[in-house]
């Protein structure tokens, strides 16, 4: 098996793992996370997002998510496929979908689309939902988005290195 199928399989693996660990630790592979100590945090990631205190979650349902989350599966899926059948097409399909949904979020996120509106709501005015600290409280994009651009990024590389 070629270096191109590996890293291919590796970005689906990733992809879809970064979603499903999201609801194990919320707190670490979210898409974005509001934390104001034990007043309010909110994780957002995979099909729907966390809200509460660390000991008290409540999960709640959003379609924009949703079809985020979808999007990336179904990417990392593909990746997968294509890396083991060594079809390139398949493989730079399954990364370029992955990268979809990821910067979807940040779109989303970067012009206050949907419940980001509502977010907004909880942040001082004129702050950007992207990044920021104010008062003892930080918000911004977390590591389980970037987790998803990355295997987005190895499901295109490994497509295209594919044989």
């Amino acid at each position: 098996m070629g270096a191109g199928k590996i890293i291919a399989i590796i970005g689906g693996i990733l992809g879809i793992l970064r979603i499903v660990l999201f609801h194990v630790l919320p707190e670490l592979f979210s898409f974005w996370i509001l934390d104001v100590g034990a007043i309010l945090q909110i994780w957002i990631g995979g099909f729907g997002y966390v809200g509460g205190t660390i000991g008290d979650p409540e999960y709640a349902e959003e379609i924009l998510l949703l079809i985020i989350s979808i999007v990336i599966v179904a990417g990392g899926a593909l990746a997968i496929i294509g890396g083991l059948a060594g079809n390139k097409i398949i493989g730079i399909l399954g990364g370029v979908a992955m990268l979809a949904g990821s910067i979807i979020f940040i779109v989303g996120a970067a012009i206050e689309f949907g419940f980001f509106e509502d977010l907004a709501i909880l942040l001082p005015p004129g702050s950007s939902l992207l990044f920021g600290s104010e008062s003892g409280g930080t918000w911004g994009l977390s590591i389980g988005l970037f987790l998803a651009l990355g295997a987005g990024v190895l499901g295109v590389v490994g497509g295209a290195l594919s044989d």
